[in-house]
């Protein structure tokens, strides 16, 4: 399940999580935009060909302005406003898994229980039925995605927890390719490391399709006060060549910034600053040399505090974060022949960053002060 890690790439796609108008998405710097289920577009949950002229609309309009479009669309679940609903119940167990019936109204009034209630969504009357693991209804999506890319030019897929398997997965984004070129595939995961889910790790459980995905977003109840190795491991996608981001409560931005990864605008945490910073390095010309790496040219002398190290044409922006419990103070040692740098001239600034960081200078051999669970970014 690896790949080259592409960092290019990734620093520059911006991701905006809300059906907004594109105007106050490009505002907003982004130039992705995922629209998620129960939205003016894409109303009903994995069911999203009754909103066509509305979804192209929008979807034009943000193509003008140069922003790509991905909808939310999987098969874990399916909406009653599915046309087909009293068809592919009348499959038995082999669309939808059978189970004690209850949920919405509607479920309850129209179908004859041996079902599994989904999600709810009061606002458009939209009750879901769980499916049933790999079916032919698969071979649906699918076209319905080829249809999608056709009909609608959508740009990608916003996938909340992967409910098939690795085949499925390969022929989706060879659709996406054939019909739309240089396609976007995400991965959105909840923690699955609990009792009800057999205490998954959700990089494990979902490692066969890596390959095929662009981005993850690990995700609701991830901890992010968990150790780094975890963070590598099970949260950034890094060592299998995928890249990632932040969400639950807008993730931890100093340490996120070790691993390339920013919280989920506007949903949670904002990363603006963040770009903004980015884009006057021009993060994404350089080459990413994490704290893992032990050619990483910058070192804090506290195993605690870890530096990752960006780098371009004889400049550097310096990722410090602490995962120390109290205040700590390092003096950071420099490999200045692979920075690039001329240590008798060097100046290592931090530029104000509303929410993350006030303006200082840091001189070499000058000690960096560091509150727990924060850090620096230095250039």
């Amino acid at each position: 399940p690896f790949k080259p890690l592409n960092t290019r790439k990734h620093f520059q796609r911006r991701y905006y999580h809300a059906f907004e108008p594109i105007e106050k998405v490009a505002a907003a710097g982004a130039n992705v935009v995922n629209v998620h289920h129960a939205t003016k577009v894409n109303p009903f949950i994995n069911y999203p060909f009754l909103r066509i002229k509305e979804m192209k609309a929008y979807i034009d309009q943000a193509h003008s302005l140069g922003i790509k479009v991905k909808i939310y669309d999987t098969v874990r679940e399916l909406s009653n406003h599915a046309p087909e609903i009293f068809a592919l119940k009348s499959l038995g167990d082999e669309i939808f898994a059978p189970g004690p019936g209850g949920g919405a109204a509607w479920l309850q009034e129209h179908l004859d229980g041996n079902y599994i209630a989904g999600w709810y969504v009061p606002s458009y009357e939209d009750a879901a039925l769980i499916n049933n693991g790999v079916s032919r209804w698969h071979n649906y999506y699918l076209e319905g995605l080829d249809y999608l890319a056709r009909k609608a030019g959508i740009d990608g897929l916003y996938i909340d927890d992967v409910a098939f398997d690795r085949t499925v997965m390969q022929r989706a984004r060879r659709i996406l390719e054939r019909r739309r070129g240089e396609c976007l595939i995400d991965l959105h995961s909840a923690n699955q490391y609990n009792p009800r889910d057999g205490f998954a790790s959700s990089a494990n459980l979902y490692m066969e399709h890596f390959p095929y995905l662009d981005r993850l977003w690990f995700g609701e109840y991830f901890d992010y006060d968990s150790p780094p190795d975890y963070w590598l491991v099970e949260i950034s996608g890094i060592p299998f060549g995928l890249m990632g981001d932040m969400l639950q409560g807008g993730g931890n931005p100093w340490r996120g910034m070790l691993f390339g990864m920013t919280a989920r605008l506007p949903w949670a945490g904002d990363p603006r600053a963040l770009w903004k910073i980015w884009d006057q390095f021009g993060i994404e010309k350089s080459r990413m040399i994490g704290w893992w790496d032990p050619a990483c040219p910058v070192k804090t002398g506290d195993e605690r505090v870890l530096a990752t190290v960006y780098l371009r044409n004889g400049k550097a922006l310096i990722a410090l974060a602490s995962w120390a419990p109290e205040p700590v103070t390092v003096t950071p040692a420099f490999d200045w022949k692979a920075l690039g740098l001329d240590p008798r001239k060097a100046v290592f600034e931090a530029p104000a960053i509303p929410g993350f960081q006030e303006a200082r200078a840091f001189h070499p051999g000058e000690p960096i002060p560091i509150p727990p669970r924060r850090g620096w970014i230095l250039r």
